[in-house]
């Protein structure tokens, strides 16, 4: 029997990527890859340490990993472990504590395949029809609140050749729609390449059919991702520029590269280049220095905008940055703040999804059950297709109905197998 490998990952795509590119490489060594809470001799968790509660949940993986009966292997790998690999051992009780070097040699040093295994090509393995591509790891913009320069280290981009080699692996292998994903995603640089001519080279050189872009920092290449994504065929019309905060001051505090009035003219920008365009963004509540004042002027300028998507959390003060030093509002203003966000954030989104009555939307099919298909739409909303015969792994371009085609109320938390749309079609 091969053995079995599973992986519990916490945080980010770019985590995600990294965990299908470990599955690869362990696939290709004679393991068979398990579903997480399955059998299995060997148990990678894949950690987060940007929010003490990430931090929380990659330890509580790994301990719930070290229950299982028979009890597997326990590897924890990743950002927890570069921060401190001492309390991440003693914490968890783990067999191995990995960082970012050590992963990138996994399954090495761990029990082998049985002989006459059957290796399979290592290239990236995804649960989902979306597969998510690594071109760029590290950060050194140093904003005040933020962890990762400590964690990822050095700036680095792959080079061109290399992602177009696995994104055409994984159009070989059935992946519809590839992600772009990276620490910092728009400082890709491969000689004088940037992230539009990576753009370029797979929409020209590569048969996937559509292109996802992750988050991207203000103040790099935005404009220029802009105009590229207005002209496209195969790019996503989604654009995902982090706020974080709309004051002035708690922005120059932060070490953010850019002004609220500068931030509100990329996004005129786009949305004027781009009129259907998906928007999304991140916003910390609770950042050192945000006064009720400040908070205000947040929520007037997400208010003032029309976001699809907003990624609220409250500030979480991490050792070694120069914020966990600075008087902060407590945790419970903090999580008030949050909440208000996210109830404004679902009525930015349904609003957005109201606008796509009478047009033409595309969706990849990702899931298919009761005559029913769930998908997304390159906008970034998700949408229920209400008809037989679907087939996951299908793009599908579909007009909503003018009349029914949002569900009776906004979307909310719901069961993950039972996903809320925001279009019905």
């Amino acid at each position: 029997m091969p053995l079995r490998v599973a992986f519990t990952t916490i945080g980010c795509r770019l985590n995600q990527a990294e965990t299908a590119a470990m599955a690869g490489r362990f696939q290709a060594a004679g393991y068979t890859v398990v579903p997480s809470g399955n059998a299995c001799e060997v148990h990678v968790v894949h950690s987060c340490t940007v929010t003490a509660r990430a931090e929380r949940d990659s330890l509580r993986a790994a301990r719930r990993a070290a229950r299982q009966q028979p009890r597997p292997l326990v590897v924890v790998a990743g950002c927890a472990v570069e921060a401190d690999p001492e309390r991440v051992r003693t914490a968890t009780g783990a067999d191995r504590v990995v960082g970012h070097d050590g992963k990138r040699l996994l399954p090495d040093g761990l029990p082998r395949a049985p002989a006459g295994a059957q290796h399979t090509p290592g290239i990236p393995v995804f649960a989902s029809t979306r597969a998510l591509v690594k071109i760029q790891d590290g950060c050194s913009f140093g904003c005040a609140y933020c962890i990762v320069p400590r964690v990822r280290s050095r700036v680095w981009s792959r080079p061109v050749r290399d992602v177009l080699e696995e994104c055409r692996a994984l159009a070989g292998a059935g992946h519809r729609e590839i992600v772009l994903t990276g620490a910092n995603l728009g400082t890709f640089r491969d000689g004088r390449r940037s992230l539009v001519h990576l753009l370029e080279a797979i929409e020209s050189r590569t048969p996937v059919a559509r292109i996802r872009l992750s988050s991207i920092e203000p103040a790099t290449v935005e404009r220029e991702i802009i105009d590229y994504m207005a002209g496209s065929e195969r790019v996503c019309r989604y654009l995902h520029l982090p706020l974080q905060s709309g004051d002035d001051n708690v922005l120059a505090a932060m070490g953010r590269h850019y002004t609220a009035a500068d931030y509100t003219d990329r996004a005129a920008y786009a949305i004027e280049r781009i009129p259907r365009l998906g928007l999304g963004t991140d916003i910390i509540t609770g950042l050192p220095g945000e006064d009720a004042e400040a908070f205000k002027r947040t929520r007037d300028l997400v208010a003032g905008l029309p976001f699809s998507n907003l990624h609220v959390f409250p500030y979480s003060p991490r050792p070694g940055t120069r914020a966990a030093a600075l008087q902060a509002p407590s945790p419970a203003t903090a999580r008030r703040r949050a909440r208000d966000l996210v109830a404004l954030g679902r009525k930015l989104r349904r609003t957005f999804a109201a606008r796509a009555a009478g047009r033409p939307v595309t969706v990849l099919v990702e899931t298919v059950s009761e005559n029913a298909g769930y998908g997304w739409t390159g906008e970034y909303l998700r949408a229920r297709i209400r008809r037989p015969g679907l087939r996951v792994n299908t793009l599908l371009t579909l007009t909503v109905p003018r009349h029914g085609g949002l569900p009776p109320s906004p979307a909310a938390e719901v069961r993950p197998d039972r996903p809320h749309p925001d279009l019905i079609l």
